[in-house]
């Protein structure tokens, strides 16, 4: 059965005018509700964690107390983002789709270029998902969210002086709108060919122009989201399968009508995008303390709070929930757009997943109470170091100035009535009794982060009498809880690229151009497939990258044995997997893209006809002297007919001798005697013998090469 597109698309029009407005409204009401309740809740402790890693927590209690603040949540978190950074971004794929036959290893080797290509060059994808990281380790998730984007942009410019074909090519744009021009015009005296009278023309030589270039982005955009601007439900297990997700962003007028939406419309809702920054965004308040939420007195630009919804809902009223995308402005939910959606655009990284729940937990929440500890034992142990320094005074009222007792500066006087009106009382400093307290600490955080002066080689001393195996250990259990992060985060890799891989399949119309390896080569995704599997390029192992690399060393040289001794058509080993060895070493050495030093796509050789088997000694012997046999024979037969010739030539010659002595026999006889001789009988006696004789020649020379039954030998 056939089905029309427009009928389809009809029917979802349809569709979608059917369902109750009020309804769907009331819904994503309650649901937003409850799911902003649940967030807030979180963005407290978000807040709280934001502010311990900028050093702002805890604060001191007193003002007469010192104010240090530790800041092991903030040397935690840096510490682990360079490996987790390396981890991902240290090869050139992050993720390569796997083809499903070989025929379609050439199509995903494609897809795998280009997708990475997309996500790392056409979008600054190290900076999002260090972004993305940071927001995991402080706030507990992290966020990076996917669309195609179909926005519009406008920019303005004038050109001077310019001719009239780069006018003509300016104008022949379709993206291009003239606001202005203005045209410069020559006199041309040019010959009429009818009549040849001279005639005066006047074409345009310059023109000034400016214009409006409107160009539709078209292009899959990537970018993190602040944590605090998603919303999930209270239930939800995960993201994916959340009944409702939500993302609250405040836009100005000018965003929402680039994005399509009418100017007038949103106009309505203006200014409705205040009031939300400062009821809920605490959790930007810690993040950027400096922030103004009153914003800046403009008229021209009027925030709109603008939610995306998405959320399970029955559209179509089959009886069964779909996701859709349900599109809100202002503070009322007022429904601008409402479509039906498959995948959900939003990504999710979390270090610590819960079992059961969406929003799990992060280092930070492991971290503050020890910060909040170490912070108040160095508070106090400054204060007993500084009443140690500077003990208090006990004087005689009266007897002392009390200016002089003040002053702390170091060999300044006191004035006395009389001696003994000042007395120090001396405070013994017991701030040593705090660091066995502080090395607990230490070893507390370095448990439960695994980040440690040990792990990160800043501790000379640490392993100086240690062996290697328990160095190894050391290194490995610090490199454990950062790869355990790398695991979970690498799930939320995988969504990322499968969410940009089916962007580009749905919204690509036509052919794009991908510079790889200085060469461009033309994409086009339409063609794809889309349920591709996917595997995820993470350098994660329970050994060190020095380690990886001496195994890859050892792997190599073996490899380069097996292909001297046994060929490159041999059944263990082929060049393909000898390259891929030598790229990763090339990547593990700190080099990104391998291209430049090999070719890390071999192309395999057609194979080589076998070869023939060699021949037994002795059958080679009996064949040469067979042809030795045979070379004799022909050897006697070429003399025997040589002879042959020879007696023939000879019998002429003394024919010919006999036949000249016959002429001058009978000359002299004639002359003689007169006597009449007849010389043509004599002739046909000689020729009648002398082609008997060439026949008993012949029979002779070929009897002498046959057998009895007449068959020629050898």
């Amino acid at each position: 059965m056939e089905y029309d597109k427009d009928d389809i698309v009809e029917q979802l029009d349809e569709q979608q005018e059917s369902y109750d407005e009020e309804k769907l409204q009331g819904v994503l009401k309650s649901e937003m509700d409850d799911a902003k309740d649940f967030i807030d809740q979180i963005g407290e402790q978000r807040a709280d964690a934001t502010d311990y890693y900028l050093g702002n927590q805890p604060g001191s209690t007193s003002s007469l107390q010192s104010e240090f603040i530790s800041t092991d949540v903030r040397d935690s978190v840096l510490f682990m983002l360079p490996s987790i950074m390396r981890t991902f971004f240290g090869t050139s794929k992050i993720v390569e789709f796997i083809p499903k036959g070989p025929e379609d290893i050439q199509l995903a080797t494609q897809q795998t270029d280009y997708i990475n290509y997309v996500i790392q060059q056409k979008n600054p994808g190290f900076k999002v998902l260090y972004d993305a990281f940071k927001d995991a380790l402080i706030r507990k998730t992290g966020f990076v969210k996917a669309y195609w984007d179909d926005s519009i942009t406008a920019s303005t410019h004038e050109y001077t002086n310019i001719s009239p074909e780069a006018y003509q090519a300016l104008t022949l744009d379709p993206n291009v709108e003239v606001i202005k021009e203005s045209v410069e015009m020559q006199s041309m005296t040019l010959q009429n060919p009818e009549t040849g009278e001279e005639m005066i023309q006047e074409t345009p030589a310059s023109y000034d122009i400016k214009i409006r270039r409107i160009k539709p982005k078209d292009q899959v955009v990537i970018e993190a989201v602040p944590p605090e601007e998603v919303l999930i439900s209270r239930n939800a297990r995960d993201l994916e399968s959340s009944p409702y997700v939500a993302h609250r962003m405040v836009k100005t007028v000018s965003d929402l009508v680039a994005m399509g939406y009418n100017k007038e419309d949103m106009e309505q809702y203006a200014g409705s995008g205040d009031s939300v920054d400062a009821e809920s965004y605490d959790e930007e308040q810690a993040r950027n303390p400096y922030a103004d939420f009153s914003g800046v007195d403009r008229t021209d630009q009027n925030n709109v709070l603008y939610v995306e919804h998405y959320v399970f809902y029955d559209l179509d009223g089959d009886g069964i929930d779909e996701r859709i995308r349900v599109c809100t402005v202002g503070n009322g939910m007022n429904i601008v757009n409402t479509t039906p959606w498959d995948d959900l655009p939003i990504t999710l990284f979390c270090p610590d997943p819960e079992p059961h729940t969406s929003i799990g937990s992060c280092p930070a929440d492991y971290l503050m109470p020890i910060q909040a500890a170490k912070s108040q034992i160095m508070r106090d142990t400054l204060d007993s170091l500084g009443h140690a320094i500077f003990p208090r005074m006990g004087i005689v009222e009266g007897q002392v100035n009390i200016d002089d007792v003040l002053n702390t500066d170091i060999g300044q006087p006191i004035r006395m009535r009389a001696p003994g009106m000042v007395q120090p009382f001396a405070v013994p400093f017991v701030g040593k009794e705090a660091f066995p307290v502080l090395s607990y600490l230490d070893e507390a955080k370095e448990n439960r982060t695994g980040v440690s002066k040990a792990s990160a080689g800043l501790n000379a001393d640490a392993l100086q009498s240690s062996t290697s195996q328990a160095v190894s250990a050391t290194m490995s259990g610090a490199q454990g809880r950062i790869e355990l992060i790398c695991r979970h985060f690498a799930d939320g890799m995988k969504d990322l690229f499968k969410l940009v891989n089916s962007l580009v399949i749905k919204h690509q119309e036509g052919q794009d151009m991908m510079r790889l390896n200085n060469e461009f080569i033309p994409i086009d995704p339409r063609y794809w497939d889309a349920d591709k599997d996917l595997v995820i390029n993470v350098g994660i192992s329970k050994s060190s990258d020095e380690e990886k690399f001496q195994v890859l060393t050892a792997l190599s040289q073996k490899q380069e044995q097996i292909l001297q001794t046994l060929g490159p058509d041999n059944p263990l080993l082929n060049l393909q997997q000898y390259a891929n060895t030598l790229t990763k070493m090339i990547e593990m050495a700190g080099f990104k893209d391998a291209n430049t030093f090999i070719n890390t796509q071999v192309q395999q050789m057609p194979p080589q006809p076998p070869e023939q088997q060699k021949p037994d000694p002795a059958e080679i012997l009996a064949q040469a002297e067979a042809q030795k046999a045979q070379n004799l024979g022909q050897k006697a037969i070429i003399d025997a007919e040589t002879d042959r010739m020879k007696i023939i030539m000879e019998d002429d010659r003394d024919r010919d001798q006999a036949l000249a002595d016959m002429q001058l026999k009978i000359a002299e006889l004639e002359a003689k005697y007169g006597a009449q001789v007849n010389v043509a009988e004599i002739n046909a006696i000689m020729e009648r013998d002398r082609e008997a004789i060439r026949q008993v020649a012949k029979n002779q020379s070929q009897g002498m090469f046959t057998n009895g039954n007449n068959q020629p030998i050898g």
